[in-house]
């Protein structure tokens, strides 16, 4: 391995060539876009330089600041940060390659928390969001009758239980000195609150002075304060008494940034707590104020729509074909929905009045032609064909049912022209039997069975990189060089050939790093002259889904906790549940920033439709996928249709990327698979649905109208007769929203004038936000 260089540095960790005198602001190609942050735990992390600079050879030299050590690694380019005993939690880190990168370090801040189980049991095992709702990863200590158990812990909110084995039989129990909340499954967790330490940091809010420069006050003195344009790190100047400027200098006209898209980053501390990042983008070095400015390639302003290809628009019955079972009830079969038929949509102009800008497809590779797998519960019987897409017989071509190489072309080409991206859903995890990547290979799949003898399938967490999710489904073995250089050469086709947007993985919980890391290496080698959008599908804490979050790997995850949390408290109001939203809300924020670009979904092919938990027709206590094949859900409730309406308004609202599961616009409804995948409505709306669609319409048009929305910070409240208040704030522009899930109306102190999605009712006093309403208003 090559050796390093090292030299301490004022602040950072730096990766050299030759230093470059500068009268402007440069920013070369050696880093892909924004790099960092890196967070520090307690314990030795790793700063993998090729997540940052794929081309290694042009890497002389890596140091760090004072108080972070390090050492090597087995890899090349490989190190192992350690920090120090620092009393902030922000360094940097620093490139060279004929000028300077500086990536920014944060550290997490950790404290031992003791639990304790008291009751009878020949074992207890902690298990919780901490431990990725491993029920065997923890097991508690015990005296006889008392069970304890510490784990180091960062400051948030975590939903945990015991899973409690005596005579022979487990069971799961709450902690009966904990509040217990709704897990939005239908049971209960209870719930740990990890505070921070000391004084809080004050909210970066930045205004805007000029182009080139803004002002930051009220800034304690002991909060600190950093800066960056890209990945340079800039001066602040301090013009009173807790006020500071950040000036824009000029870019080197030579450089690549000096014509479109950059970005000031803003980064504080105080206590060794975090404050809120600011990320303003710039066009041309200087500050974009108005949404006309941005474009598809900001990802921060994407509002996505997913729909399942074979259930949303029948465009061409030449290649319809169902595959010919009568074991495989139609639920189960295909439905004749194509690429075709998602291009005349386009074209109609459907997408463009609803306000989405981003598609999504469900998988769209060939998958086998006859029939597998097989529910057969509650008196159903049926096996399934593969129009979901998820069990793919080849990774690069299209399943013929679904169209032609030549209509994805064309879907593509027009989505572009209309200013839409359009990803694709990636399946990398495992393949079909059939495939011929194991029909060659078979020693390329994990074992089936374990050195037990046991069957290894959906066993999501023990054997989290290994399980197989059916007997005819092989796992790929992604941590053989070998398989993920034929799986991300695959991969590539669908951003080359049809220059596709980006990928939604699948399953990315059980791919091993090897495979992220390898797949974006090259996907940055291509040198595209668009960012490929990466989100992937992980269920499980935040610390393990941000863990596959970094320039390295994925841009963003979907955050199904945020959702899971949402489910109960707008659908039963209960004042816990709304407690427990908004501190997921703001541990989601402290996880993946306050600029993030998660997935936040209104539903999706694996849960029953909201509207219809909403209207009580599906219980949460329920077996939901039995509920669907056993029973006929009736159309909602009329206030349902105002909850899902809700959930809508809070995707947009929060940071990251709203996500409509088609048909949640109108408010589809149904219970979990196959009852969540009818085929589409796009006419005939009774006046209920009309209504929702008209509110997700304006959200929408906020959304794509409002700066505060997309780059704003995000401050997120619990207010009076347990009412959510958000406020989003961009350079002094602010936008307030509302929601209310409870059964009183409350009093809001603003103007009608400004409404830009909801509304308000007036009052004798003031105007009035009725129960099961929200409002979004710009002051």
């Amino acid at each position: 391995m090559k050796r390093f260089a090292y030299f301490v540095a004022l602040a950072g960790l730096t990766i050299a060539c030759a230093p470059k005198e500068k009268e402007y602001l440069f920013q070369g190609d050696a880093v892909t876009g924004l790099a960092g942050p890196i967070v520090l735990s307690d314990e030795s992390n790793l700063f993998y330089a090729p997540d940052f600079v794929p081309d290694t050879t042009r890497i002389k030299r890596v140091s760090a600041s004072t108080g972070v050590s390090f050492s090597f690694g087995k890899a090349a380019w490989e190190v192992h940060l350690h920090r120090g005993d620092q009393t902030y939690s922000i360094q940097t880190i620093e490139l060279h390659n004929g000028e300077r990168y500086e990536i920014p370090v944060f550290y997490s801040l950790t404290q031992k928390v003791d639990f304790q189980f008291e009751g009878e049991a020949d074992s207890v095992f902690l298990f919780g969001t901490f431990n990725a709702w491993n029920r065997g990863a923890l097991k508690m200590n015990s005296d006889g009758q008392l069970f304890t158990s510490s784990v180091k812990m960062a400051p948030n909110s975590y939903p945990y239980k015991f899973f409690v084995w005596n005579g022979g039989r487990a069971v799961e129990a709450t902690d009966p000195r904990s509040d217990s909340v709704s897990n939005g499954m239908g049971g209960y967790n209870s719930t740990l609150v990890v505070d921070y330490p000391g004084e809080a940091p004050v909210a970066l809010e930045p205004i805007f002075t000029d182009n080139r420069s803004i002002e930051l006050s009220n800034i304690p003195n002991d909060q600190i304060v950093l800066a960056y344009w890209q990945n340079q790190r800039l001066k602040i100047d301090t013009i009173g008494s807790g006020t500071y400027s950040v000036q824009i200098p000029e870019i080197d006209p030579k450089c690549s940034y000096a014509e479109g898209r950059s970005y000031l980053r803003i980064f504080s501390t105080r206590n060794a707590r975090l404050s809120n990042d600011v990320l303003i983008p710039l066009e041309s070095g200087k500050i974009v104020r108005s949404t006309d400015q941005l474009a598809r390639s900001d990802w921060h302003t994407a509002i996505m729509y997913f729909m399942m290809v074979d259930r949303f628009k029948n465009g061409s019955e030449a290649n319809d074909s169902i595959v010919p079972n009568p074991d495989i009830d139609p639920k189960a079969n295909y439905h004749g929905g194509d690429i075709a038929g998602i291009t005349e949509v386009l074209r109609s102009g459907f997408f463009e009045e609803l306000g989405t800008n981003t598609i999504w497809l469900s998988p769209i590779v060939q998958n086998p032609w006859d029939a597998w797998g097989l529910w057969n519960k509650g008196g159903v019987t049926s096996k399934f064909s593969g129009y979901h897409g998820y069990w793919p017989i080849s990774n690069i071509k299209p399943d013929v049912r679904f169209g032609s190489p030549k209509e994805v072309h064309q879907l593509l080409d027009e989505a572009h022209e209309e200013n839409f991206n359009v990803l694709i859903d990636y399946v990398a995890n495992h393949v079909h039997e059939q495939h011929p990547v194991y029909v060659d290979h078979p020693d390329w799949a994990t074992p089936l069975y374990l050195q037990d003898g046991s069957l290894n399938t959906e066993r999501w967490d023990e054997q989290r990189l290994t399980t197989w999710f059916d007997t005819f489904m092989p796992t790929l073995e992604l941590r053989n060089p070998e398989v993920v250089d034929y799986m991300t050469d695959s991969a590539l086709v669908w951003v080359t050939q049809h220059e596709f947007d980006g990928f939604r993985h699948d399953a990315t919980k059980h791919i091993d790093e090897l495979y992220r890391r390898t797949l974006t290496r090259k996907v940055k080698e291509l040198n595209l002259d668009r960012r490929i959008y990466q989100i992937g599908e992980t269920y499980g804490s935040p610390e393990l889904i941000s863990s596959y979050i970094s320039n390295g790997m994925l841009d963003a995850q979907f955050d199904f906790n945020v959702y899971d949390a949402a489910v109960s408290p707008f659908v039963s109001s209960a004042p816990k549940d709304i407690e427990n939203l908004v501190n997921t809300l703001n541990q989601s924020r402290n996880t993946y920033g306050y600029h993030n670009l998660m997935g936040y979904i209104s539903g999706n092919q694996d849960r029953s439709r909201f509207i219809s938990l909403a209207s009580g027709d599906v219980l949460l206590s329920e077996d939901q996928k039995l509920a669907g094949w056993t029973r006929e859900i009736p159309k909602p409730k009329a206030e349902a249709y105002a909850r899902l309406g809700l959930l809508h308004a809070l995707n947009f609202a929060i940071p990251g990327i709203p996500v409509i599961y088609y048909g949640d616009e109108y408010g589809m409804w149904g219970a979990n698979d196959p009852d969540n995948r009818k085929m589409m409505k796009f006419t005939g709306y009774d006046s209920d649905e009309a209504a929702l669609r008209a509110d997700v319409q304006a959200l929408t048009t906020a959304r794509n109208r409002e700066m505060a929305l997309l780059y704003g910070n995000a401050e997120v409240e619990i207010v009076e007769q347990n009412v959510i208040h958000i406020t989003r704030t961009y350079l002094g522009e602010r936008v307030q929203i509302w929601i209310n899930p409870g059964p009183y109306p409350i009093l809001c102190g603003v103007s009608s004038e400004n409404i830009l999605a909801g509304r308000l009712v007036e009052g004798d006093e003031d105007n009035v936000l009725e129960p099961l309403s929200f409002v979004y208003v710009k002051e």
